[in-house]
């Protein structure tokens, strides 16, 4: 895929990985790739094993920035200097984020700082429907049976929040089937491409 050999994911909040890029991130994995991912809020003490097991069955690495939640904005220049720090350690190909128009403050400006950290890489950002206020589908990451079903057990291991709308496995795999209908595949995911270096 592109030439990526390694791709960090910057996920604000523990469960947004799974959510935003699952079944791209079980294909990234299945073709060799190395993936991270910086976790700027892990939700609850209690939530430890939930992402723990998410990021056993989507076979990611993850990094922790113990931000306290909806309060991002004040945190800015901090969030971009762990970036740059984590740039520089990774040297990621790949970079996945929220999408700029994610209208969720700390969403928001994670894929602010992002953006300045990682101009100079490729870089794509999630969608998460409940969060966007419109997304611009740009790219298309066609996902094998194998993909979906791993992010669906992924976003399962996230037992706290459940009881969201979202979470409804029904909900998850229709988005990536209309997706799948958009460009002429079974499924898929959509990104917006904010930077694409060929």
């Amino acid at each position: 895929m592109l030439n990526i050999k390694t791709a960090l994911i910057l996920t604000p909040h523990s469960d947004d990985l799974e959510f935003g890029c699952g079944g791209t991130v079980a294909k990234l994995v299945e073709h060799g790739v190395k993936v991270y991912s910086m976790v700027f809020f892990k939700k609850h003490p209690n939530t430890t094993d939930e992402w723990r097991d998410a990021n056993e069955i989507l076979n990611v690495e993850s990094i922790f920035l113990e931000l306290p939640i909806r309060r991002f904005p004040e945190y800015r220049q901090d969030i971009l200097e762990e970036l740059v720090a984590i740039k520089k350690r990774l040297r990621p190909d790949l970079v996945i984020q929220p999408s700029l128009s994610d209208i969720h403050q700390d969403h928001h400006t994670v894929a602010q700082e992002g953006l300045r950290a990682f101009k100079d890489k490729n870089l794509w950002g999630f969608e998460v429907p409940w969060n966007n206020l419109n997304f611009d589908t740009q790219l298309f990451v066609s996902l094998e049976d194998n993909h979906v079903e791993m992010k669906i057990e992924a976003i399962k291991c996230f037992k706290t929040q459940a009881y969201r709308p979202y979470s409804n496995e029904d909900c998850i795999r229709s988005i990536m089937a209309s997706r799948g209908v958009q460009v002429g595949v079974k499924n898929a995911e959509a990104f917006n491409v904010i930077r694409q270096i060929l």
